[in-house]
Protein backbone atom coordinates (compact mmCIF):
# COMPACT_ATOMS: atom_id res chain seq x y z
CA UNK A 1 0.00 0.00 0.00
CA UNK A 2 1.43 3.38 -0.89
CA UNK A 3 1.75 5.28 1.97
CA UNK A 4 1.00 9.44 1.12
CA UNK A 5 1.78 12.48 3.57
CA UNK A 6 -0.50 15.10 3.74
CA UNK A 7 0.63 18.45 4.97
CA UNK A 8 -1.95 20.67 6.08
CA UNK A 9 -5.23 19.39 7.53
CA UNK A 10 -7.54 21.60 6.68
CA UNK A 11 -10.85 21.69 4.25
CA UNK A 12 -8.72 20.02 1.06
CA UNK A 13 -6.48 18.13 2.91
CA UNK A 14 -8.34 16.57 5.80
CA UNK A 15 -10.97 15.51 2.75
CA UNK A 16 -8.45 13.79 0.38
CA UNK A 17 -7.04 12.25 3.65
CA UNK A 18 -10.54 10.63 4.42
CA UNK A 19 -11.25 10.03 0.90
CA UNK A 20 -7.89 8.21 0.96
CA UNK A 21 -8.89 6.12 3.81
CA UNK A 22 -12.05 5.43 3.37
CA UNK A 23 -11.25 4.10 -0.12
CA UNK A 24 -8.37 2.02 1.39
CA UNK A 25 -5.84 3.44 -1.11
CA UNK A 26 -3.19 4.46 1.22
CA UNK A 27 -1.41 4.63 4.82
CA UNK A 28 -1.89 8.60 5.51
CA UNK A 29 0.84 10.30 7.21
CA UNK A 30 -1.04 14.02 8.51
CA UNK A 31 0.83 16.68 9.53
CA UNK A 32 -0.25 20.26 10.66
CA UNK A 33 1.92 22.65 12.90
CA UNK A 34 -1.55 23.32 14.72
CA UNK A 35 -2.16 21.36 17.74
CA UNK A 36 -5.92 21.59 17.62
CA UNK A 37 -6.21 21.15 13.64
CA UNK A 38 -3.90 17.72 14.55
CA UNK A 39 -6.01 16.71 17.14
CA UNK A 40 -9.54 17.06 15.43
CA UNK A 41 -7.90 15.49 11.99
CA UNK A 42 -7.22 12.37 14.09
CA UNK A 43 -10.11 12.46 16.07
CA UNK A 44 -11.83 12.35 12.73
CA UNK A 45 -9.45 9.46 11.15
CA UNK A 46 -8.08 11.66 8.51
CA UNK A 47 -4.87 10.05 8.44
CA UNK A 48 -3.23 6.57 9.84
CA UNK A 49 -1.02 9.02 12.03
CA UNK A 50 -1.16 12.76 12.73
CA UNK A 51 2.07 15.14 13.90
CA UNK A 52 2.83 18.51 14.21
CA UNK A 53 6.60 17.16 13.13
CA UNK A 54 7.21 17.43 9.52
CA UNK A 55 10.05 14.80 9.49
CA UNK A 56 7.22 12.45 9.77
CA UNK A 57 6.97 12.73 5.90
CA UNK A 58 10.08 10.93 5.14
CA UNK A 59 8.48 7.33 4.44
CA UNK A 60 6.23 8.72 1.95
CA UNK A 61 6.45 8.32 -1.68
CA UNK A 62 4.13 11.23 -2.24
CA UNK A 63 3.91 14.67 -0.26
CA UNK A 64 0.74 16.47 -0.80
CA UNK A 65 0.68 20.51 0.51
CA UNK A 66 -2.35 21.63 1.62
CA UNK A 67 -1.58 24.84 3.65
CA UNK A 68 -3.09 28.41 2.32
CA UNK A 69 -1.34 29.69 -0.80
CA UNK A 70 0.63 32.30 0.85
CA UNK A 71 2.54 29.71 3.00
CA UNK A 72 2.79 26.80 0.12
CA UNK A 73 6.35 27.70 -1.31
CA UNK A 74 8.35 27.79 1.75
CA UNK A 75 6.32 24.73 3.77
CA UNK A 76 6.90 23.03 -0.10
CA UNK A 77 10.30 23.47 -0.14
CA UNK A 78 10.91 22.62 3.74
CA UNK A 79 8.95 19.26 2.62
CA UNK A 80 11.27 19.11 -0.21
CA UNK A 81 13.82 19.04 2.14
CA UNK A 82 12.79 16.55 4.66
CA UNK A 83 10.67 13.96 1.84
CA UNK A 84 12.78 10.85 0.49
CA UNK A 85 14.73 11.05 -2.46
CA UNK A 86 12.85 10.81 -5.74
CA UNK A 87 9.59 11.60 -3.63
CA UNK A 88 6.62 13.03 -5.71
CA UNK A 89 5.80 16.67 -4.19
CA UNK A 90 2.40 18.12 -5.32
CA UNK A 91 0.74 20.70 -3.72
CA UNK A 92 -3.43 22.23 -3.93
CA UNK A 93 -3.02 25.73 -4.30
CA UNK A 94 -5.27 27.16 -6.88
CA UNK A 95 -2.84 29.82 -8.22
CA UNK A 96 -0.03 27.76 -10.37
CA UNK A 97 2.04 29.89 -12.73
CA UNK A 98 3.99 31.33 -9.80
CA UNK A 99 4.37 28.41 -7.44
CA UNK A 100 5.67 26.20 -11.01
CA UNK A 101 8.13 28.69 -11.16
CA UNK A 102 9.25 28.48 -7.98
CA UNK A 103 8.94 24.53 -7.64
CA UNK A 104 10.18 23.29 -11.03
CA UNK A 105 13.65 22.89 -9.79
CA UNK A 106 13.74 21.13 -6.63
CA UNK A 107 16.82 18.59 -6.68
CA UNK A 108 15.32 16.31 -3.88
CA UNK A 109 11.78 15.05 -4.94
CA UNK A 110 9.79 15.14 -7.67
CA UNK A 111 7.13 18.33 -8.06
CA UNK A 112 3.92 18.50 -10.09
CA UNK A 113 1.59 21.24 -9.70
CA UNK A 114 -1.69 20.29 -8.79
CA UNK A 115 -5.29 21.94 -7.63
CA UNK A 116 -8.54 19.91 -6.53
CA UNK A 117 -11.43 21.32 -7.47
CA UNK A 118 -13.63 21.10 -4.77
CA UNK A 119 -14.61 22.66 -1.60
CA UNK A 120 -17.20 24.60 0.65
CA UNK A 121 -17.89 27.95 1.46
CA UNK A 122 -16.18 26.69 5.08
CA UNK A 123 -12.60 25.86 5.81
CA UNK A 124 -10.70 23.67 8.57
CA UNK A 125 -11.03 20.02 9.56
CA UNK A 126 -14.26 20.69 10.54
CA UNK A 127 -15.23 21.25 7.31
CA UNK A 128 -13.60 18.25 5.32
CA UNK A 129 -15.88 15.63 4.16
CA UNK A 130 -14.49 12.07 2.49
CA UNK A 131 -17.37 12.87 -0.40
CA UNK A 132 -16.81 16.10 -1.74
CA UNK A 133 -13.97 14.87 -4.51
CA UNK A 134 -15.73 12.46 -5.70
CA UNK A 135 -16.32 13.22 -9.22
CA UNK A 136 -14.89 16.67 -9.44
CA UNK A 137 -11.65 17.56 -11.73
CA UNK A 138 -8.32 17.89 -10.32
CA UNK A 139 -5.91 19.70 -12.55
CA UNK A 140 -2.14 18.73 -12.58
CA UNK A 141 -0.23 21.30 -14.16
CA UNK A 142 3.03 19.67 -15.45
CA UNK A 143 5.71 21.00 -17.52
CA UNK A 144 8.23 19.84 -20.28
CA UNK A 145 10.46 19.29 -17.43
CA UNK A 146 7.92 17.82 -15.31
CA UNK A 147 8.93 13.95 -14.38
CA UNK A 148 6.42 12.32 -16.80
CA UNK A 149 6.31 8.83 -14.16
CA UNK A 150 5.49 11.55 -11.85
CA UNK A 151 2.53 12.97 -13.50
CA UNK A 152 0.92 9.55 -14.43
CA UNK A 153 1.52 8.28 -10.39
CA UNK A 154 -0.76 10.92 -9.48
CA UNK A 155 -3.31 10.73 -12.50
CA UNK A 156 -3.84 7.53 -11.68
CA UNK A 157 -4.12 8.01 -7.68
CA UNK A 158 -6.54 11.22 -9.15
CA UNK A 159 -8.73 8.39 -10.65
CA UNK A 160 -8.95 5.86 -8.06
CA UNK A 161 -10.23 8.75 -5.86
CA UNK A 162 -12.59 9.36 -8.09
CA UNK A 163 -11.55 12.15 -9.46
CA UNK A 164 -11.03 13.51 -13.10
CA UNK A 165 -7.37 14.34 -13.45
CA UNK A 166 -7.19 17.21 -16.08
CA UNK A 167 -3.64 18.39 -17.47
CA UNK A 168 -2.82 22.00 -18.33
CA UNK A 169 -0.05 24.44 -18.39
CA UNK A 170 0.50 26.52 -15.35
CA UNK A 171 -0.69 29.54 -17.41
CA UNK A 172 -3.62 27.56 -18.92
CA UNK A 173 -4.78 26.44 -15.66
CA UNK A 174 -4.50 30.09 -13.98
CA UNK A 175 -6.53 31.57 -17.31
CA UNK A 176 -9.32 28.93 -16.39
CA UNK A 177 -9.12 29.19 -12.84
CA UNK A 178 -9.54 33.29 -13.03
CA UNK A 179 -13.07 32.29 -15.30
CA UNK A 180 -14.46 29.05 -13.52
CA UNK A 181 -12.89 29.93 -10.19
CA UNK A 182 -12.10 33.49 -8.63
CA UNK A 183 -14.27 35.00 -11.22
CA UNK A 184 -17.04 33.50 -9.37
CA UNK A 185 -16.27 34.29 -6.38
CA UNK A 186 -16.37 38.55 -7.49
CA UNK A 187 -19.93 38.01 -8.98
CA UNK A 188 -20.98 36.53 -5.80
CA UNK A 189 -19.61 39.46 -3.75
CA UNK A 190 -21.60 41.95 -6.61
CA UNK A 191 -24.99 39.99 -6.57
CA UNK A 192 -24.70 39.70 -2.52
CA UNK A 193 -24.15 43.56 -2.55
CA UNK A 194 -26.69 44.63 -5.16
CA UNK A 195 -29.61 42.46 -3.58
CA UNK A 196 -31.71 44.49 -1.49
CA UNK A 197 -33.69 44.02 1.77
CA UNK A 198 -36.96 42.49 0.05
CA UNK A 199 -35.17 40.43 -2.90
CA UNK A 200 -33.31 38.48 0.28
CA UNK A 201 -36.50 38.25 2.23
CA UNK A 202 -37.37 36.27 -0.92
CA UNK A 203 -34.84 34.52 -2.00
CA UNK A 204 -35.07 30.92 -3.24
CA UNK A 205 -32.35 28.00 -3.94
CA UNK A 206 -30.85 30.26 -7.25
CA UNK A 207 -29.72 32.86 -4.97
CA UNK A 208 -28.64 31.31 -2.50
CA UNK A 209 -26.59 28.91 -4.79
CA UNK A 210 -25.57 31.40 -6.83
CA UNK A 211 -23.83 33.88 -3.47
CA UNK A 212 -22.74 30.58 -1.73
CA UNK A 213 -19.16 31.48 -2.43
CA UNK A 214 -19.47 34.88 -1.34
CA UNK A 215 -19.87 33.62 2.96
CA UNK A 216 -15.75 32.39 1.48
CA UNK A 217 -12.74 33.35 4.11
CA UNK A 218 -12.05 36.93 2.78
CA UNK A 219 -8.56 36.10 3.63
CA UNK A 220 -7.82 33.61 1.49
CA UNK A 221 -9.45 35.61 -1.32
CA UNK A 222 -7.25 38.34 -1.45
CA UNK A 223 -4.08 36.13 -1.58
CA UNK A 224 -6.01 34.29 -4.07
CA UNK A 225 -7.03 37.68 -6.37
CA UNK A 226 -3.15 38.90 -5.75
CA UNK A 227 -1.45 36.04 -6.87
CA UNK A 228 -3.48 35.72 -9.97
CA UNK A 229 -4.98 39.30 -10.90
CA UNK A 230 -3.96 39.42 -14.32
CA UNK A 231 -6.09 36.64 -15.25
CA UNK A 232 -8.71 38.07 -12.70
CA UNK A 233 -8.90 41.19 -14.56
CA UNK A 234 -8.71 39.52 -17.97
CA UNK A 235 -12.19 37.81 -17.25
CA UNK A 236 -13.69 40.54 -15.58
CA UNK A 237 -12.93 42.38 -18.43
CA UNK A 238 -14.87 39.96 -20.52
CA UNK A 239 -17.57 39.02 -18.32
CA UNK A 240 -18.15 42.81 -18.25
CA UNK A 241 -18.51 43.20 -21.83
CA UNK A 242 -21.04 40.13 -21.56
CA UNK A 243 -22.99 42.27 -19.09
CA UNK A 244 -22.93 45.21 -21.60
CA UNK A 245 -24.38 43.59 -24.36
CA UNK A 246 -26.85 41.46 -22.41
CA UNK A 247 -27.96 45.02 -21.01
CA UNK A 248 -28.23 46.41 -24.41
CA UNK A 249 -30.14 43.61 -25.68
CA UNK A 250 -32.81 44.16 -23.06
CA UNK A 251 -32.85 48.22 -23.82
CA UNK A 252 -33.50 47.35 -26.99
CA UNK A 253 -35.95 44.33 -26.66
CA UNK A 254 -34.23 41.63 -28.16
CA UNK A 255 -35.43 39.15 -25.83
CA UNK A 256 -34.31 35.97 -27.28
CA UNK A 257 -30.68 37.45 -27.78
CA UNK A 258 -30.97 37.87 -23.92
CA UNK A 259 -31.31 34.63 -22.75
CA UNK A 260 -29.50 32.49 -25.02
CA UNK A 261 -26.77 31.40 -23.98
CA UNK A 262 -23.13 32.46 -25.40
Amino acid sequence: MRQIAIVGLGLIGGSLGLRLRSLGLARVIGVDADEEAARRAAERGAADEVSGDLGRIGGAEIVVVAVPLERTIAVAREAAARAQKGAILTDVASVKGPLVSALAHLPEVRYVGGHPMFGTAGRGIAEADGELPAGQPYALTPTEETDDAATQTLVQVIQQLGMRPVLLSPEAHDRAAAEASHLPYLIALALSAAAGVDAREIAGPAFRDATRVAQSPPDLWMEILKTNRTHVLAALDAFGASITRTRDALARGHYQQVVRAR
